[in-house]
């Protein structure tokens, strides 16, 4: 099975991979939160949510959101994506 060119550009690395990983990095964030709020809560509270755990979800979701805009420009940079 051939490699494919692109995983030898040397941009590839820190203008997707980076990308790549820092939306890795918001799915870990958006699962704990996900796990704190089921572990911590029954569902039926009617107060608003931890200032900490609005934090860690909305870090999760710039961090997820962010990496996918970073690969996709990322993507554009080298040249992949020519639309």
């Amino acid at each position: 099975m051939p490699v494919p060119p692109i995983i030898f550009d040397p941009k590839f690395v820190p203008l997707v991979g980076g990308g790549y990983g820092l939306a890795l990095l918001g799915a870990i964030l958006l699962l704990a939160a996900g796990v704190w709020w089921a572990w911590a809560s029954d569902g039926t509270r009617l107060e608003p949510k931890p200032a900490a755990w609005r934090a860690l979800a909305s870090a999760g979701w710039l961090c997820f959101v962010g990496g996918v805009l970073w690969q996709l420009v990322g993507y554009a940079l080298i040249g992949v994506g020519t639309w």
